[in-house]
């Protein structure tokens, strides 16, 4: 039966639940703005189902769905459909959940939900299928064994209760996973059938379609999934038991990190959704305004961040963290930065009346926030709903995540109490801490201690705050309420509001997405910080202070629905302010006033130059693919030098250096700013007469062309990364900026990207990471393929590579005429594809801009060169493009790292 969903004020889509008679919940969505249909499935069945002695069974069930089912038994054939139609599909292995999704060009949708539904009803689980995949989940978790998230997430694992489910190992490998008397395939089958019945799965499908096309479609093709009444049973040990708290953990990351984290236990948490307790406890703790935690700390030279309220949970259990990260300095006060946590929460158990306003502002926001919400991409959004579906009543589904109700005092003083040091753990990571064990699976180095009983208890008897320490004030961003302009303009594009020496200002109402947000942009060019290397480092690391620097004063506004980022491109800084618009001015006055008159301190100065050469330096632990990559870019890209060159000039500087270099920084440049959004033209020019406040004194030159080295032969290059796996990239880049090429790169990628992962990983097994991707550098287009592999050599993935691409030009000569039509129908469908919302509408217009493109053009240009481009056209320029001597740059990993 179909309940009330309460949705937002903005949401213009239909939706319907219902339960089949297999038990199945389902919601439709009717959204006939939509240019995709989408579906996603959650089951609550996932990694804590694995039975102990097949650890990563639920993950590699995952992957064999994917391979066949009985009506439709060609292995990757489902992906392979979604892909030419526009589409993709995915799937991932959580703790207790695992979840499908995919989408596709909205006439091909019945087709796809076909498929998709057989996943779950009846698939094959072929045996001869279980080696390949094997070796693929074995290459998957042998990629992942230097990343240093797992390594942390193993040494939690072995650090509590080892009869709770969360103790397993996830991922699976060859040996969790080998044959024993008989192929895996028949426990495979035994735990799909045990765990993936229709009652503890949620469906969600979103299309244009009626609700009732919908209903018929989902009642026709998934009313036979298992409907067994079989209850999944509660987990009946705790995550930590008493010997498990009041530790501390030290670890060792592959990686630079400096890191102390204060962890309380919780039980299960969502009976809290409707007073988001938890949340707001999480706000007032990673508060950064003056008196704030983050404040104490940071003014001590401490912290470089602080995070509150993360950390794992399930269904019996709940990890509430403050995350801190250390300065060098810090390093040597973790004991002290602890007991400033525990002088600070005595302050919130005193007068709680106090939190009722604070709580109501974050309540109005989060309402503001919902009523406002913006259209993601509807496979995010399917899948994002059927997960609500396992954890909300149904008229919470869309909305559940929004909900504050009210301030609970019981619910407040309870998870108070929770933080307390005896059921509190540390963990501490830096490289240089004593170790004496090893993870399994990972090889992470750790060390498990009891915290000093004596020290528990005076952090126990700690009653009073300081006196500099103080709850956040009432938001200054909040004191303008938001509205929704009316329209005055028709213009469907930027206009150039200001066109004048050295500027551009391009201004646009927004007509269609109307909501009281917008987005300002303004890009400072100048070819004094492409001077040199040394400049390039200090530009990143000026963006970097700069954010640090204004880090405390403008933490309200991000509370109140705003936030900003100085970052940089080649040539200069962005400055990119989002969110309500009201009080979008306000913050960009005081980010600017900032930008132009920074004043920045030595201490931090050295903190942020450490960080950044670490940073830099720490490369060489990176993926082989994404070091090749980094090498690439920093080959065709003059002012994109590599991270190790990049390190070792900043190395160099002094702080009198890095002064002298922000005196000369903006002096000559050229600007380019765009607002759009919720805006007359009045407050447009409210916003340029801001930036030209500032300007008056600098000298405004022309705008800045961006070289690129182009390739003119074949190129090899061997590297030595320093790591065990093999790797190789192959870059072909465009000859030309035409239009019509670059339609022809996006359609071969389009044409060739899942062949080339089926043939290459699938079939011959040469890695995990395998792929291609379309990949314009400065606007000129190129395209990529890419293999990492633990077991083959380089010079043989460059081999199977070529091979694999010098025959495709034939493939696509031999392509059937219905294929070719139908595969560039779906690269259609992706290039057509309207702004999904106001966000994406705005990076479109910036990119445009950032591009040249001023008549904002380019998607049109690229629909009328794909209408025009045929199949003997795109044979003849594969054939060309993978010639043995088409100018290209292929780096691989050297043979014996």
């Amino acid at each position: 039966m179909s309940q009330t969903i309460k949705i937002s004020n903005n949401d213009s889509r239909t939706y319907q639940s219902l339960t089949l008679n297999n038990g199945l919940k389902v919601l439709l969505v009717q959204d006939i703005e939509t240019e995709k249909s989408a579906a996603a499935l959650t089951v609550n069945a996932g990694h804590f189902d694995d039975p102990q002695d097949r650890q990563g069974l639920a993950h590699f069930l995952e992957h064999m769905l994917f391979l066949g089912t009985d009506l439709y038994p060609e292995p990757g054939a489902f992906s392979k459909f979604t892909s030419q139609h526009g589409g993709s599909s995915n799937a991932w292995t959580g703790t207790e959940h695992s979840s499908y999704f995919f989408d596709i060009d909205n006439h091909h949708f019945e087709s796809a939900l076909k498929q998709f539904s057989r996943f779950f009803i009846n698939p094959l689980l072929h045996s001869e299928a279980t080696t390949k995949e094997r070796n693929a989940i074995d290459a998957e978790f042998k990629l992942k064994l230097k990343d240093d998230s797992r390594r942390i997430y193993q040494a939690h694992k072995e650090t509590s209760n080892p009869k709770h489910p969360f103790a397993k190992f996830s991922v699976g490998n060859a040996d969790t996973l080998a044959d024993r008397d008989t192929c895996i395939s028949k426990e495979i089958k035994a735990f799909f059938n045990e765990h993936y019945i229709a009652l503890r799965m949620t469906l969600v499908i979103c299309s244009s379609e009626t609700i009732a096309q919908q209903k018929t479609w989902v009642e026709s093709l998934f009313n036979d999934i298992n409907n067994a009444p079989n209850i999944k049973p509660e987990i009946s040990e705790p995550l930590y038991k008493a010997e498990h708290l009041k530790k501390i953990i030290y670890i060792a990351p592959h990686k630079h990190m400096q890191k102390i984290i204060i962890s309380f236990a919780m039980p299960n948490i969502d009976a809290f959704y409707q007073h988001k307790t938890v949340s707001f406890m999480a706000h007032i703790l990673g508060y950064e305004g003056k008196g704030s935690l983050y404040s104490i700390l940071k003014d001590k030279g401490w912290l470089n961040s602080l995070t509150a309220g993360g950390g794992i949970n399930g269904s019996n259990f709940k990890d509430f963290n403050i995350s801190i990260s250390l300065t060098d300095e810090g390093i040597a006060h973790y004991e002290d930065i602890v007991e400033t946590i525990f002088t600070f929460l005595p302050l919130l158990k005193h007068d709680l009346n106090q939190f009722i306003p604070l709580y109501n502002d974050k309540k109005s926001l989060l309402k503001m926030a919902f009523d406002n919400q913006e259209k993601s991409k509807v496979i995010d959004f399917v899948n994002g709903l059927s997960i609500n579906m396992q954890h909300y009543p149904v008229e919470d589904y869309v909305q559940g995540d929004y909900i504050m109700h009210g301030f609970n005092e019981s619910q407040w003083l309870e998870i108070l109490n929770w933080l307390n040091p005896s059921n509190m753990r540390l963990v501490f990571i830096h490289p240089d801490v004593q170790t004496e064990k090893q993870a399994a699976w990972y090889h992470t180095p750790y060390k498990c201690d009891s915290l000093s009983k004596s020290w528990l208890s005076k952090l126990a008897e700690i009653k009073t705050p300081l006196s500099e320490m103080a709850l956040p004030l009432p938001n200054p961003y909040l004191t303008k309420k938001p509205h929704l302009l009316v329209v005055e303009t028709s213009n469907n594009i930027p206009q150039r509001l200001i066109s004048k020496s050295g500027i551009d200002f391009w201004f646009q109402q927004e007509q269609e997405f109307r909501i009281i947000k917008g987005h300002f942009y303004l890009a400072l060019d100048s070819y004094f910080t492409v001077k040199s290397i040394t400049n390039m480092a200090l530009t990143r690391l000026f963006s970097d202070l700069f954010m640090d620097n204004v880090a405390q004063e403008f933490y309200p506004a991000e509370l109140a629905g705003l936030s900003y980022q100085l970052s940089i491109h080649q040539g200069g800084l962005t400055l990119h302010t989002s969110g309500i618009s009201t009080n979008q001015l306000d913050l960009v006055k005081g980010l600017m006033h900032q930008l132009f008159n920074s004043k920045f301190k030595q201490q931090r100065f050295e903190e942020y130059k450490k960080q950044l050469c670490r940073h830099w330096n720490s490369g060489n632990h990176n993926k082989p693919v994404s070091q090749l990559f980094s090498l690439l870019s920093a080959k065709l890209l003059p002012w994109n030098p590599t991270p190790e060159d990049l390190s070792k000039a900043l190395e160099q500087v002094s702080f009198q250096q890095f002064e002298a270099f922000t005196q000369q920084l903006f002096q000559q440049i050229h600007i380019q700013a765009l607002l759009h959004g919720n805006w007359h033209k009045s407050d447009a020019i409210k916003f340029y007469n801001e930036i030209d406040k500032h300007i008056s004194a600098f000298t405004m030159i022309e705008d800045l062309i961006r070289p690129m080295n182009i390739m003119h032969e074949p190129m090899l290059q061997v590297e030595s990364l320093g790591h065990s796996d093999h790797a190789m990239v192959v870059y072909y880049q465009a000859l030309s900026d035409s239009v019509d090429e670059k339609i022809k790169v996006m359609c071969l990628n389009h044409l060739i990207s899942q062949d080339y992962f089926q043939h290459l990983r699938t079939d011959k097994q040469l890695g995990y990471l395998v792929g291609t991707g379309y990949a314009p550098l400065n606007g000129r287009a190129g395209i990529a393929f890419y293999i990492q592999s633990p077991e083959v050599d380089a010079q043989s993935l460059l081999h199977h590579s070529h091979q694999f691409t010098q025959e495709y030009a034939q493939t696509i000569k031999q392509m059937p005429e219905n294929t070719w039509h139908k595969a560039k129908q779906g690269l259609l469908t992706q290039v057509q594809e309207k702004d999904k919302n106001l966000r994406l509408r705005s990076l479109r217009y910036w990119l445009c801009l950032e591009n040249q493109d001023t008549h904002f053009s380019m998607q049109k240009r690229l629909i009328e060169a794909l209408n025009a481009l045929t199949q003997q056209q795109m044979f003849e320029y594969a054939k060309e493009t993978f010639s043995d001597t088409r100018a290209r740059v292929e780096y691989t990993s050297d043979i014996n790292p």
